[in-house]
């Protein structure tokens, strides 16, 4: 089955049936569509294992679908799940150029060509859309409001603590300086050891903050 989204170019489905509704073009230029009714259907796992009532739309495999994970156009809804059926695996590039596997076979499929609203997440919102569209950015692929919640709170956490601490060992190395003025060499010190502990907090504070959203 054909279909073009405003914008894009038309993508192919795979939308096969041995009894077709429509013929399109003529001789070897053919091409049949089913507009309609229960027809097996290529489709792939790259958003996950295919089970009964996923609604498929298109993939960045040409010619095979996958499910649908956001608001997208669909071509159907599967009737049948992908691991009960024989598959094959294909290695594809993803958009970060790394090689990874994808499952692609055979499920059936009730063709019924229409908009898909996926189901919004009651933090959706909550969380500002620019935090998620940062926190996708930095992730390179979409998150959950959820996850963006835990990183930046886990980030801005992070770094109230270690502003509290360098904070406070400046304060207290400012007073013990008032107290005694010869020991400015010791108080330096101490002041060096606070700013390494702040810069290490925030160095694990980055991190985790990086692996809650890449995880």
């Amino acid at each position: 089955m054909q279909k073009s989204t405003p914008g894009h170019e038309s993508l192919l489905l795979g939308v096969t049936a041995s009894r077709p509704l429509v013929s399109l073009g003529s001789g070897k230029q053919q091409a049949q569509v089913v507009v309609s009714g229960l027809t097996p259907t290529l489709v792939s796992d790259i958003n996950g294992d295919i089970k009964i009532g996923d609604k498929i739309t298109v993939s960045p495999l040409e010619g095979i679908g996958m499910k649908a994970m956001q608001s997208v156009e669909t071509v159907g809804t599967a009737e049948s799940s992908l691991s009960s059926s024989q598959t094959t695996t294909q290695t594809v590039t993803d958009k970060n150029g790394k090689s990874v596997q994808v499952k692609v076979g055979l499920v059936s499929v009730q063709v019924d060509v229409a908009y898909y609203q996926a189901s919004q997440s009651k933090l959706s919102g909550f969380v500002p859309s620019f935090l998620v569209n940062v926190g996708s950015s930095i992730a390179g692929k979409d998150i959950s409001p959820l996850r963006v919640l835990v990183g930046f709170c886990s980030l801005l956490l992070g770094f109230v603590i270690a502003g509290v601490t360098l904070q406070a060992g400046v304060r207290a190395g400012i007073i013990s300086l008032g107290r005694n003025p010869l020991a400015s060499g010791i108080l330096r010190r101490s002041l060096l050891d606070v700013l390494a502990t702040s810069l290490g907090l925030l160095a694990i504070t980055a991190m985790a903050f990086y692996l809650i959203l890449t995880s």
